[in-house]
């Protein structure tokens, strides 16, 4: 019996070994291990999903699972050129380093759409393939992003704290608000932002977007990035976080907004500029925001913005029950595959 993190947390720094798998044991099986073959798990929750379990125990000889997220990459690393194939998540910060420590990683699987904790060209240069989860998350953050809106419009903060006070409707600053009719502007027309549009537009929401490459998307309504500011009542943020859009939305565009607009961000907070944006709040302070990500009290941003008009949340817009069965097993799968084809 393998007693691991299906179980239980793996509690000991010494990482988890699963039996070698035998020829004989692999009779009719899809996947076939004709050497040694090592895959080193950040995440113990994907070995938590039996069948994918026993898939990477079929497909791997030998199976690390991280004792701790703060010290996987230094888990990671120590394995060196025996290993094969890992399973990180965004915390995982992965370049050049890590890579000359394990030079025969051939396959990274990251739980996650977004990159920016990977050094692409890095991976690129060690001839590593990497499989990420993009659209396997997003209705999830779609529905965190409808939630984040709602919860501002109708200042459910604001209600909540005034009851516990004891204050009731008297000890809300301000009335709540109607979204039908309202002018939205999302910024991405990727599978999020399209997964976010029927969800608004049943509400009675008009929907218009900006994205960099208006050509591939025809049958939307696209506004210039200036004029989607200028006339939108709620934008929402689905970029991912590259060069071209770290600290794109800055004062300039958030001081184009209407009044009372709704800034909601479920992408990465680096593409809001954060220093703009405390600074124009202190001039603009009837907006509205809201941010799903790590560190928002750590980086000052908290602090910065105040509690009156703000809502946040620890970058788990995509992690739901479901989604996070649906990424676990795109880039488990994935990696499976890779496989597969490498033997061949």
């Amino acid at each position: 019996m393998i007693k691991g993190p299906s179980q239980s947390p793996v509690k000991d720094p010494a990482r988890l070994h699963l039996p070698l798998a035998r020829a004989s044991e692999l009779a009719g099986a899809v996947h076939t291990v004709s050497m040694t073959r090592e895959l080193f798990v950040a995440l113990a929750d994907v070995l938590r999903n039996d069948t994918l379990r026993r898939d990477l125990e079929r497909a791997f000889d030998c199976v690390h699972v991280a004792a701790d997220r703060e010290t996987a990459v230094a888990e990671m690393m120590a394995i060196g050129d025996g290993l094969d194939a890992a399973i990180i998540g965004v915390k995982e910060h992965i370049g050049s380093s890590v890579l000359h420590a394990v030079p025969n990683l051939k396959v990274l699987g990251s739980v996650g759409a977004g990159t920016n904790h990977l050094d692409l060209e890095a991976l690129a240069q060690y001839g590593v393939t990497v499989i990420t989860t993009p659209g396997a998350n997003a209705v999830s953050v779609a529905e965190h992003t409808l939630m984040m809106i709602l919860a501002l419009a109708k200042r459910a903060l604001s209600g909540h704290s005034a009851v516990i006070a004891g204050l009731d409707r008297s000890g809300m600053s301000e009335p709540p608000i109607e979204i039908r009719g309202l002018r939205a502007g999302l910024l991405g027309a990727g599978t999020t932002a399209r997964a976010l549009l029927p969800l608004l537009e049943a509400l009675g929401i008009t929907v218009s977007f900006w994205t960099k490459n208006p050509q591939n998307h025809k049958d939307l309504r696209i506004s210039t990035l200036e004029g989607i500011f200028q006339s939108s009542d709620i934008i929402s943020i689905h970029l991912p976080l590259v060069n071209e859009t770290r600290g794109m939305v800055n004062a300039g565009l958030i001081e184009l907004l209407p009044v009372g607009a709704l800034l909601v961000n479920t992408a990465r907070k680096e593409i809001v500029d954060q220093g703009d944006l405390i600074k124009t709040l202190r001039i603009r302070p009837d907006l509205y925001v809201a941010i799903d990500d790590f560190a928002l009290a750590e980086d000052g941003t908290t602090n910065g913005v105040g509690e009156r008009h703000s809502l946040w949340s620890p970058h788990v817009a995509g992690v739901t029950v479901q989604s996070l069965i649906a990424m676990h097993q795109t880039v488990v799968h994935g990696i499976l595959a890779f496989f597969e084809g490498y033997e061949k």
